[in-house]
């Protein structure tokens, strides 16, 4: 929790600092959180806040913030607070650039906390290694990424399965882990596009998690600097639940495995 408040913190006020020279876009939206292995939708409302900017240094950073309000109905977790947010810190650059290939690196922590399907706190901060190619109708890049995988679950959905904790960190898998992702940028038209995004994340033992990504977008309106988009988003995430796992209760900690999040958001550039 306090990691989270810090680091929308540094966020919000080192992008505000230099508000003039940073790009900044805003959303707003309807969500609905599933998690299908027990026909469960938790529909809600949600607005986040992105920011892009080149720093006197010429380094480029970015952020964003997003934050869920749901209607809760199926309580997954019986003490859930139905807030829930996400938060993404970064920057990158490139080692070489050609004319549409291009060789580049990019440091980020992403975090995710208190979801409707248990997942109390998700961290990664893992440096990236990417290759790009870049065309005006198609863009798409791999990547392979090392670094610090952190994963802990909520405890009222074990309690109810034997689980108990006993200790702080009986819930937690905190790992060094390492990632390869791929995404693809398809342009079908002037006013609609399709992204896809796959990424897994291992350790030294075993598959830690995957998830998966699909977006389309439609530009909204014909005002160029305005780019203003409806964004139509669906991210499923499947989670390893052996490093969790305890002989003696016989079960998984947890009766699903996976999560799924469809979003229907508007976006557009805040105006100044």
């Amino acid at each position: 929790m306090i990691c989270s408040r810090l680091l929308a913190t540094l966020l919000l006020s080192a992008a505000a600092a230099s508000a003039s020279a940073a790009d900044w876009r805003y959303s707003i939206g309807i969500h609905d959180f599933a998690v299908p292995d027990i026909n469960s939708d938790t529909y809600g409302i949600n607005g986040g806040v992105w920011v892009d900017k080149q720093t006197d240094g010429g380094r480029h950073v970015y952020g964003s913030a997003v934050l869920y309000l749901d209607y809760d109905q199926d309580d997954n977790d019986p003490s859930r607070y139905p807030i829930w947010w996400a938060i993404h810190l970064g920057t990158d650059g490139d080692f070489w650039k050609g004319e549409r290939t291009r060789l580049r690196w990019n440091a980020d922590l992403n975090t995710r906390m208190n979801t409707a399907s248990s997942i109390e706190r998700e961290m990664t901060a893992m440096p990236a290694l990417i290759a790009g190619y870049d065309a005006d109708v198609f863009r798409a890049s791999a990547q392979a990424s090392a670094g610090w995988f952190f994963l802990e679950i909520d405890d009222d959905v074990p309690k109810e399965r034997g689980y108990v904790r006993t200790e702080r960190d009986s819930f937690r898998n905190s790992t060094f882990g390492y990632s390869l992702a791929a995404d693809m940028n398809l342009k079908l038209g002037s006013s609609f596009s399709v992204y896809g995004e796959a990424q897994g994340w291992w350790d030294s033992h075993d598959w830690l998690q995957t998830r998966y990504k699909v977006a389309l977008r439609m530009a909204a309106g014909q005002s160029h600097e305005q780019s203003s988009e409806f964004v139509l988003s669906a991210d499923f995430t499947e989670y390893s639940l052996d490093p969790y796992f305890r002989p003696d209760v016989g079960v998984p900690i947890m009766p699903w495995d996976n999560d799924v999040l469809i979003r229907l958001s508007f976006e557009t550039a805040w105006k100044r």
